[in-house]
């Protein structure tokens, strides 16, 4: 990816130092230089996720990079008092932004003219629109004119555009809206002013907060993965003068949960304390002290005192919070919060609003979850319970925290390593899309008793040579196994557990869904029964728990299972695989995943059904098979089979476009036919009249026709039809 470089405007730091959103960067100058007609962009980050500085730099880059597109950057303040203060403010900044990208000149950013002047300073293509702008609001506001004061000054950017000045608008912080009635206000208007318009807009706040737009597209912006986390802790380092190691370095990111603000006051914090982290224990002593009394403490309190300033109602939220991080899977209900803190619905409710849009807490279903995933902010909740509830004495609370934070060091790293090593299960899963794999790929005793021991590639000749033997799911749901049932996550990290919800067949039907139930577990040798039986217990109860009916237990152990483990796991219909069944089954999803590109063997007709239409295809196929010199045994086997297929489609579909889609592809040794159309699938065909005997002995008679014809025979159910994949195998044996 091409690397740029802008000197600093508005950001916070240089180009060079903006790791890990280059992506998202060059996906917001695109936006900038398109036009808006699919709808503003929505930028939703969470907080602490860096997205005003992202902005920033956008505006940085467009400002230094090209000369059409003026770059405007707005921040929406729950402070100002009115919303004719805002839309003043507006004005200022449009204007002064303009003025400085029209004369090139980012200095111009830190003179504060009043507009008198900018409009002195402004090129004269700009003055006749801006000197009309500043006309119009150059008059004191009174309740009579407020309205159109206010609309005048939000709705500068479409007036200058449609004097020909091109603009970029980014508003941010519009979750400020949530906190104040004047930043609600005018970001309604705004939201009018950039509906319909073909102005680019970049509505930009916190992503739980519902900025209601019928946005066209959306930017999601979350804390930074472990990597460019770690690139931040190293630049960091070098610029605060502080020593890092590999240890130390990978701790912060983790620690920190890629929060690149909670990094950097870290590294500021080790400056000024002359701190260096060459061990986990310096880490741990700076650390304590940013959650006791430093930046990270009070950038918390900050957020905490924008939503409730009264201290005794922060107690008690923070009270809440620590208990609910505590409950586990028995969350407080939205009612007990309101009973505890003693308030009146309405403030209650806009209470729980701008927590769960800091993420303090999560609302699921009427209630409320702890954010116990944010380990800096769990440590933020723990210190002020135990220090202003509890009333412990606030050294010994200090020394405790060292030394707990200090032996936590170890784990939180242990926990990294073991999501490095983890599987992916959740992934895998949700590529199962009815796929035919072998049935060594997934059960260990046939793999072990095949290819244990062989070497990496005559075991993937071996694999792609056996019969696809076992039919995969469609999955359409995965999620963390402890998200459905919180024990299980006692047992194991929630990397190494998953559940997946789908349908065996495809045919979207009660009697057809299945729940995989899979864990990672962990043996040094291959697992024994008591192990195995241990697991099929704990994934056994997941399945019950959440009332799935239909369900199968996959377990993965290091080195497989041992005979008896195989045999346990087979009466209680589950099966085992190795790590190194699932990398060659990882493999073979993949590769069949990827789309092939049509060759010169590939055809493809659509005939219409109507009387005797299938005979169009058959002599089109007909014409193929002789090119491909097929004998004329096999082509009339091929032919026969094709248009039973063609008149079952014609005559049970009902289908709505009265069309047949036939593919056909010739390979080295065989021939594949595929039959596809709209309408009702074979699993849904039902007759609206008991059957004679005769018509039950008919039913079914093609597809056993087609079956006896052809090689294999393959039935796929389609979101809305049917697909019949038929192969022929054309090698010399099939020949003679």
């Amino acid at each position: 990816m091409e690397e740029h470089s802008y000197p600093k405007i508005l950001a916070g730091r240089t180009a060079a130092d903006l790791a890990g959103r280059s992506t998202e960067l060059d996906r917001l100058v695109d936006f900038a230089l398109g036009t808006g007609e699919n709808g503003p962009l929505l930028v939703a980050g969470a907080p602490g996720a860096g997205v005003s500085e992202l902005l920033k730099h956008a505006y940085d880059r467009l400002f230094d990079e090209q000369s059409l597109v003026i770059p405007f950057y707005f921040a929406l303040n729950s402070a100002d008092e009115t919303a004719e203060h805002i839309a003043r403010r507006f004005l200022h900044q449009f204007l002064l932004q303009t003025v400085a990208f029209r004369r090139r000149d980012a200095s111009i950013l830190n003179w504060f003219p009043d507009l008198c002047e900018l409009a002195e300073i402004a090129l004269p293509s700009d003055g006749h629109w801006i000197d009309r702008l500043i006309h119009g609001i150059d008059h004191p506001c009174t309740k009579e004119n407020e309205e159109t004061l206010v609309g005048s000054c939000l709705g500068a950017p479409v007036r200058a555009a449609a004097a020909g000045a091109r603009v970029f608008v980014m508003i941010d912080d519009c979750h400020s809206a949530a906190y104040s009635e004047p930043a609600a206000r005018a970001l309604g208007i705004i939201k009018e002013t950039c509906d319909g318009s073909i102005i680019p807009f970049a509505l930009a706040g916190r992503r739980r907060f519902d900025l209601d737009v019928p946005a066209g597209q959306r930017l999601d912006i979350s804390h930074l993965p472990f990597a460019e986390a770690a690139a931040v802790v190293e630049r960091d380092a070098a610029e605060f003068k502080v020593a890092i190691n590999e240890e130390t370095r990978d701790l912060l990111a983790n620690q920190c949960g890629g929060n690149a603000g909670f990094i950097r006051f870290m590294f500021r914090s080790a400056a000024e304390q002359r701190i260096e982290f060459d061990s986990f224990l310096n880490v741990q002593k700076v650390y304590a002290h940013e959650i006791f009394g430093g930046r990270i403490r009070r950038c918390l309190d900050g957020v905490l005192d924008g939503i409730v300033a009264d201290h005794d109602l922060q107690k008690s939220v923070i009270s809440l919070i620590d208990v609910t991080s505590t409950l586990g899977s028995k969350q407080l209900s939205l009612e007990s919060w309101l009973k505890r803190m003693a308030m009146g619905e309405p403030a209650f409710s806009r209470l729980i609003e701008q927590l769960n849009i800091e993420e303090f807490i999560r609302l699921t279903d009427g209630r409320v979850e702890a954010m116990t995933g944010d380990r800096v902010l769990a440590d933020y909740i723990s210190l002020r319970f135990r220090l202003e509830v509890a009333g412990e004495a606030r050294a010994a609370l200090f020394g405790k925290s060292i030394t707990a934070y200090v032996k936590r060091a170890p784990r939180i790293m242990a926990a990294y390593y073991r999501k490095l090593a983890a599987l992916g299960l959740r992934e895998l899963l949700a590529t199962f899309s009815m796929q035919q794999v072998p049935a060594a790929a997934l059960d260990y005793s046939i793999f072990a008793e095949h290819y244990k021991g062989l070497p990496d590639d005559e075991i993937l000749t071996g694999l792609r040579a056996d019969e696809a033997a076992f039919h995969l799911p469609q999955i359409v749901y995965t999620a963390d196994a402890a998200d459905l049932y919180k024990p299980i996550g006692e047992l194991t990290d929630r990397d190494r557990s998953a559940v997946a919800l789908g349908f065996q067949e495809g045919r979207y039907t009660d009697d057809d869904e299945v729940v995989w139930v899979a864990a990672e577990i962990d043996s040094k040798l291959e697992a024994s029964r008591e192990l195995a039986e241990f697991w099929c217990d704990r994934l056994e109860m997941v399945a019950l728990m959440c009332n799935f009916q239909n369900y199968k237990v996959w377990m993965i152990a290091p080195e497989g299972f041992t005979s008896d483990a195989i045999d346990a796991l087979r009466q209680r219909n589950a099966f085992g695989s190795s790590r190194r069944q699932v990398a060659f089954l990882k493999s073979f999803l993949s590769a069949e995943s990827r789309t092939e590109k049509a060759g010169p063997a590939d055809y493809e007709v659509v005939v219409p059904m109507d009387d005797e239409s299938e005979m169009i295809g058959a002599h089109a196929l007909e014409e193929i098979a002789r090119r491909h010199n097929v004998s004329a045994k096999a082509i009339n086997q091929i032919k026969t089979a094709l248009m039973e297929a063609s008149i079952n489609a014609s005559e049970h579909s009902l289908s709505p476009d009265r069309r047949i889609s036939q593919k056909f592809r010739v390979e080295e040794d065989r021939i594949i036919i595929t039959i596809s159309n709209r309408g009702l699938r074979l699993a849904d065909r039902k007759p609206n009249v008991p059957a004679t005997d005769a018509e039950s002995e008919r039913r079914g008679w093609g597809l056993k026709l087609i079956e006896k014809l052809m090689d294999e025979v393959k039935i796929e159910h389609t979101d809305d039809g049917t697909s019949i994949s038929m192969t022929k195998y054309i090698t010399e044996r099939a020949l003679a």
